[in-house]
């Protein structure tokens, strides 16, 4: 598998800081999908999506970067990551806070 960024407005593909090219096959493969994420908001990139390639492509992936990323607190996710409808945390954390009767 290859782990690409593409610019969305024009279809380039990430070469290093600074530089792109118009082919898939002049890419920087950056290995790992967490490096790309990396590599866009250490460089302060805009408008690219982080595609996964395999040698079939009906098997590729493109994954959205979001301009301004949402951080979720801890106390926020449910199980698996994911966020629990509002109120429930401090519903959840009330009832364990008092005290049993048995």
């Amino acid at each position: 598998m290859k782990v690409l960024l593409r610019n969305t407005v024009n279809g380039w593909y990430y070469q290093g800081p600074s530089k792109w090219a118009p082919s898939q096959q002049d890419a920087l493969d950056l290995g790992q999908s967490a490096w790309a994420v990396e590599i866009v908001f250490q460089q302060h990139l805009e408008n690219v999506e982080i595609l996964l390639c395999y040698d079939d492509p009906q098997h590729n992936v493109v994954l959205a970067v979001e301009r301004h990323p949402q951080v979720i607190p801890n106390a926020e996710l449910g199980r698996a990551g994911k966020r629990l409808p509002h109120g429930e945390e401090s519903s959840k954390k009330r009832a364990k806070d008092k005290p049993s009767l048995g």
